[in-house]
């Protein structure tokens, strides 16, 4: 049976919700195990089970799909630990590459609509993931905590993918993450009384 035989027989009418959900869970597996520039549309298309084209109508581009996907919030998605956030951004970044997220963090020539759809994602992300932590620590500023912890993984990724700090970019992740590990958990704890 021909290759083109097995995609239409695996391909199933759907209605427009649920072909919105299979490419969000799609994408999310996707660009999860390829990076954001391996996971082509039409790797997306086919896991999904439906047209790659649909991409374009629900989610404007592959760009608009990874930001719905990172915003998409599956009942089973694991939270990440205030104490390992740091680590899990960089461990994520330096296997998997950059994506528009990390990309839009430290582009000055974002469109203002691309820089409030990722502001809007990423400030969800903090809210889930990292707030609640930083509110039950009893942390003072926790939303600027949270936002420097990020700002810290962020750059510190950048400055090792692109090489021009050449310690940093050739140092084992596990030793970077253990010098900075002191002005983490500054960030994250409250004041000593």
């Amino acid at each position: 049976m021909s290759s083109t035989v097995d995609k239409h027989t695996t391909r199933r009418p759907r209605g427009s919700d649920a072909s919105r959900a299979a490419l969000l869970r799609a994408a999310r597996s996707a660009f999860d195990e390829l990076g954001y520039d391996l996971a082509t549309t039409r790797e997306i298309g086919e896991r999904a089970g439906v047209d790659a084209a649909l991409i374009a109508r629900y989610f404007d581009s592959k760009e608009g799909l990874f930001l719905a996907s990172i915003a998409y919030v599956a009942e089973d998605e694991d939270e990440v630990e205030l104490d390992t956030v740091v680590p899990y951004l960089l461990e994520r970044w330096d296997e998997h590459g950059h994506n528009p997220i990390s990309r839009a963090l430290t582009s000055l020539g974002l469109s203002e609509e691309m820089r409030q759809r990722v502001a809007t994602v990423i400030e969800e992300w903090l809210r889930r993931q990292l707030g609640p932590e930083l509110d039950r620590r009893g942390v003072a500023d926790a939303e600027m905590r949270a936002e420097l912890i990020v700002a810290i993984a962020v750059g510190v990724a950048i400055t090792r993918a692109n090489g021009t700090l050449e310690a940093l970019a050739e140092a084992d992740r596990d030793d970077v993450l253990t010098m900075l590990r002191p002005a983490i958990e500054a960030l994250t704890s409250p004041p000593s009384a």
